[in-house]
């Protein structure tokens, strides 16, 4: 019994007849897609074995289907698209080994058909294109799901190498040399780390940032924390970082924090470490990246938040109890006044207000606090609350009253 003869119900004989050729069919279309279209000339992507299961599968059902004994099934169809995309074989090619196949059956049916007046012919014509549309549909609806979860796995896999190096992985190094492999680093530095701390909590980093970097010379990999994203920069030259330092603020809102540079990718923990201290340094809406080590005094404060909390009530306390309007004014007096260098004149000319109001601000912040902005060892006290005020939020909140 012949494939045609046993497919009952068939509406349309011509097209069940094909039944019986579709091996010959199966070997012509792999002749022309192949010839046609060179996404096939490497076996290394799609062997010709593969390419014929999905050729001899598909006109199959679409010459089963044009018969007109049974719907069109489109598992080859999905099948041959989630596969073409697993290879890396363009949507093009696809569709185009789709529009090929059609084209040759149609010439098969002309040559078995009575003549160009076959009335079956007519209507097939039709009904083969509208297949071929319903398969390609089909399939090119696989190829993009299977893109979508091929390029989301890329991602996922990217991302676990990435997080891996910020791991302490003193216990397996060889991982950390692997990751810095694959994602194309080189494994000796100079590095460094930076940490940055979106001004909206949880906002992504902007997309052209790796390139923004590439152009002046880093190289660079993003990992999303909890509340920070923290990047490994590489780079040949020192300059290259200072460049990156000050690119970074233009790039990103919020606060930014390089480590120091390092050779070995050993040192990658202790950098993250460094990195989110000089992030925590810098003030909430500067527009600014600190490298360590820039401003001690601030490291060593958000290091010990507890203890610099404890210090500004001790030292600032008085003020900081104030009502709101009255404790601004005394810190931002406070604040212009280390700005400008102890200047009365400049802190007048910087608040818009009369040297008289700076001088008796001043001195009550002297009486309130025992503290005197003209003794350097007091002043150093002052400096150093303030500095935890700005940094730790260590201000109270006052009573509301107007002074």
């Amino acid at each position: 019994m012949t494939a045609a003869s046993s497919l009952a119900g068939a509406r349309y004989p011509l097209a069940a007849n094909l039944l019986d050729s579709v091996e010959a069919l199966t070997d012509e279309l792999i002749i022309r897609i192949t010839d046609a279209d060179s996404s096939y000339a490497d076996p290394g992507l799609l062997t010709v074995e593969e390419l014929r299961e999905a050729c001899l599968h598909n006109l199959t059902e679409i010459i089963r289907a044009l018969t007109g004994a049974q719907p069109p099934l489109l598992r080859p169809a999905r099948a041959v698209g989630r596969l073409k995309a697993e290879r890396g074989i363009p949507i093009a090619a696809l569709l185009h080994a789709y529009r090929v196949g059609g084209r040759l059956i149609w010439e098969w049916l002309t040559e078995r058909s009575s003549g160009p007046g076959d009335p079956q012919l007519h209507e097939l014509a039709t009904t083969l294109w509208e297949l071929i549309d319903t398969f390609s549909d089909a399939a090119v609806e696989a190829y993009r799901d299977t893109e979508i979860l091929l390029v989301h796995a890329d991602a996922q896999s990217q991302n676990r190498l990435i997080r891996s190096l910020f791991d302490d992985n003193s216990s397996n190094p060889v991982r950390v040399l692997t990751a810095l492999r694959t994602l194309g680093l080189p494994e000796k530095g100079p590095f460094a780390v930076v940490v940055i701390e979106p001004a909206d909590p949880g906002a992504a980093l902007p997309g052209n940032l790796v390139h923004a970097l590439k152009d002046i010379g880093v190289h660079s990999v993003w990992d999303a924390q909890i509340d920070a994203h923290a990047g490994l920069l590489a780079f040949s030259a020192q300059s290259a970082l200072e460049r990156a330092t000050a690119r970074l603020p233009e790039l990103v809102a919020g606060r930014i924090g390089l480590s120091a540079s390092f050779v070995s990718y050993t040192a990658i923990p202790a950098a993250v470490v460094e990195a989110r201290i000089a992030a925590q340094s810098v003030r909430q809406g500067s527009r600014t990246a600190l490298r360590f080590g820039a401003d001690p005094v601030a490291h060593l404060l958000v290091a010990l938040p507890d203890a610099g909390r404890r210090a500004a009530t001790q030292i600032l306390g008085p003020v900081l109890r104030l009502p709101d309007v009255e404790r601004v004014e005394l810190l931002a007096v406070l604040e212009a006044w280390y700005r400008c260098g102890g200047s009365a004149a400049a802190v007048a000319d910087l608040l818009h207000c009369h040297r008289n109001t700076v001088r008796y601000r001043l001195r009550k912040i002297r009486d309130l606090t025992g503290r005197d902005t003209a003794d350097p060892a007091q002043s150093a006290d002052l400096h150093l609350a303030l500095q935890a005020v700005a940094l730790l939020g260590a201000a109270p909140t006052g009573t509301g009253e107007s002074a």
